[in-house]
């Protein structure tokens, strides 16, 4: 059908993915993304946090180390951030810049001033501001846990939440209501990364820890990221001032060599609508019953 000058371009699917820190989206999210820009979505990707409480660039010095500048680490992982995100086609970035909350040890407070200890209320209609403006057709971020009990995790999944069940709640006929899934890794997958990296470096290697499976029954959706993990590979190592990024790039490099599609996916739990029916299945992709992607 010719288009007329009354015709309209489809509107193309938007994908809202949700970090704390700089590097995260590569990490639990990269083939995701990557996939999704591939396929022509518009992918969002808001990160919280300055990162400011990573290691510098220079030396590796960690927070209240000599050396250790966080205004100088911040500006330099908002630069690996850009470059991580062109690796993955990434639309739209948008940085908060809250700042980085660190991990505390043990009954260690945190900076009152930090992302994860000021009051929720403004960083909640910010994100309801952002949600109305991109009206993403499906929103990704952390679970209750944070996934790996980062007190800046569990905080963004918390603001997200919030922001979700606003628009849900003040939501007018026929506006958008996005999807919300959570990132998720099962028992199943976690047990092949453990055994592969084991395999490779030895039984006292560094694995993920148990805490971070669900069991594989409550995982509904499993995203094929097998053409796109050298793209998460690149995002990655453009987070090089982080030690735990080349880690994982060592371990992601090790599964891709070995070709595992056991590894080669990202899983996500949907919590909203989170109804499901006798016959559903595991989803393979985000959009499939909203467009051809």
């Amino acid at each position: 059908m010719p288009m007329t000058k009354h015709s309209r371009t489809p509107r193309r699917p938007v994908l809202m993915i949700v970090h704390a820190h700089p590097d995260d989206e590569s990490s639990q999210t990269g083939g995701t993304l990557a996939r999704y820009a591939a396929a022509g979505c518009r992918t969002v990707l808001v990160t919280c946090t300055d990162g400011a409480r990573g290691d510098a660039a220079d030396g590796g010095a960690k927070p209240g180390e000599d050396g250790h500048d966080p205004h100088r680490v911040a500006a330099h992982r908002s630069r690996e951030l850009d470059s991580a995100a062109k690796a993955l086609g990434v639309h739209d970035v948008v940085k908060l810049g809250y700042p980085d909350s660190g991990m505390p040890a043990d009954g260690e407070p945190v900076d009152a001033d930090s992302f994860s200890a000021r009051s929720s209320v403004p960083m909640v209609t910010q994100m309801v501001r952002l949600l109305r403006l991109y009206e993403p057709d499906v929103v990704v971020t952390y679970p209750p846990n944070g996934l790996s009990g980062h007190p800046d995790h569990i905080r963004t999944h918390e603001l997200v939440v919030a922001a979700h069940r606003n628009v849900v709640a003040n939501g007018q006929r026929g506006a958008r209501i996005p999807r919300l899934y959570y990132i998720a890794m099962s028992v199943g997958r976690l047990r092949a990364v453990q055994s592969r990296v084991r395999a490779a470096f030895g039984d006292d290697a560094w694995v993920p820890p148990d805490e971070l499976g669900v069991d594989d029954a409550e995982v509904t959706t499993v995203i094929d990221v097998s053409p796109f993990w050298r793209d998460k590979l690149a995002a990655l190592a453009a987070h090089a001032s982080q030690p735990d990024a080349a880690l994982l790039v060592q371990l992601f490099k090790m599964a891709d060599d070995a070709a595992d599609p056991a590894v080669r996916v990202e899983e996500y739990v949907r919590a909203y609508p989170s109804e499901r029916s006798p016959e559903f299945t595991v989803e393979r992709d985000f959009f499939a019953t909203d467009a051809e992607v």
